[in-house]
């Protein structure tokens, strides 16, 4: 095509997890160009930065990187009536990461890797031609033709409603505002979320950062501004506020994608994000790369390995899975959500917490503990009493 480039894969969004599946795919030898709208990776930071060791690592991260704030061993979890939950690995779990950092070290690591990083350019239009490439163009100028798009774009998901017509649960999105703050006096070991009876749908949190230093945040569709001033004043009347960033986080089911499609959303376009934590880095980073390997498999002549579609399907189950117990559970009065705080808080449960689930796999890992008819009497016994 005449005055526009080709490559082989064009990548929209420059986040977390469109970095993760442009850097697979140069991995693989493939052409790849990733667009991003903003002038700076990593700006503005829209994430906790709070991950399970093990599956960061699945990921190819590296938790000993330099964008690595903090190492967790458990959590403090607290009801609207004040009942506490505490679980405790008893050695490091998860990782906090700045993402500014962690975001640049990727977008790093994929242009070393002969990647082709454009910043500051917009995409407006993407259309098939009529040699079956996809023609990809932006506000300023830029088009470029490619055999694939991943659709990355983040929570706006413009481009997807465009081409495919489609779009994640647009009221299951929540209004979030996350505080850097100093002097918080927590144990920076643990995580610490709150559940309050003002914020029906989601959940306060804590996270820390060091012993001075950590990351707050409250979700609410109403008076989101109102409600996070009443739990600074309730919780946390003396910290200082470093800085604030403000975005919105996922609480409904994920997209269905065909990874051997020319256009493949992943990512917050496309709601690959927990409900239960509207956490989207993990999940949507690996369906990320799994999708990246096999548009690398197609384009390069070798046969697509099974195993990474059925790792797609199953990690699309468990997001949708998640989305549908975390609506019900929020669905609770607040009297049932504290006997729930009541059935879990068993010495033995949570030891079996501790060692046993997992924070992305979240339904599949708790379901095993919880279906267990011992677990069961424990937390009917519990109610009982």
């Amino acid at each position: 095509m005449d005055g526009v480039e080709t490559v082989d894969v064009v990548v929209i969004g420059g986040g977390i997890v469109g970095l993760i599946a442009a850097k697979t795919l140069v991995e693989d030898g493939l052409d790849t160009v990733l667009i991003e709208e903003h002038e700076e990776i990593g700006i503005p930071e829209h994430c906790a930065g709070l991950f399970n060791l093990q599956n960061l690592e699945r990921l190819g991260i590296s938790s000993l990187g330099r964008y690595i704030e903090n190492r967790v061993e458990g959590a403090y979890f607290y009801s609207p009536s004040g009942r506490t939950i505490h679980i405790d690995a008893g050695k490091h779990v998860a990782v906090v990461a700045s993402r500014v950092n962690l975001d640049r070290y990727l977008a790093e690591e994929f242009e070393d890797k002969g990647g082709r990083l454009i910043l500051g350019s917009r995409v407006l239009e993407v259309m098939s031609t009529s040699d079956n490439l996809v023609k990809v163009k932006t506000n300023n100028g830029y088009q470029v033709s490619a055999e694939k798009v991943i659709d990355a774009e983040g929570m706006s998901s413009t481009i997807l409603r465009r081409v495919l017509k489609k779009s994640t649960e647009r009221n299951m999105w929540i209004p979030i505002i996350q505080l850097w703050i100093r002097d918080h006096g927590l144990d920076p070991r643990y995580v610490y979320i709150y559940f309050e009876e003002y914020l029906p749908e989601f959940f306060a949190y804590v996270i820390p950062i060091d012993e001075y230093l950590g990351k707050l945040g409250v979700a609410s569709r109403n008076d989101l501004k109102s409600k996070l001033n009443k739990f600074l004043k309730e919780r946390f009347p003396r910290v200082d506020i470093v800085k604030r960033a403000s975005h919105a986080v996922y609480t409904g089911r994920p997209l269905w994608i065909d990874p051997r499609s020319n256009f493949i959303p992943v990512g917050d376009a496309a709601g690959h994000v927990k409900a239960s934590t509207g956490g989207g880095v993990i999940m949507g980073g690996l369906i990320a790369n799994y999708t990246a390997k096999i548009i690398a498999s197609e384009l390069l002549g070798e046969p697509i390995k099974r195993s990474y579609i059925k790792e797609i399907n199953h990690l699309l189950r468990e997001l949708d899975r998640i989305a549908k117990v975390t609506k019900f559970l929020r669905s609770l009065p607040i009297n049932l959500l504290d006997n729930l705080f009541k059935m879990i808080n068993d010495g033995s449960l949570l030891r079996e917490i501790s060692k046993s689930a997992d924070m992305d796999l979240q339904f599949t890992s708790l379901s095993r503990i919880f279906i267990n008819p011992k677990n069961l009497l424990r937390m009917v016994f519990k109610l009982l009493t």
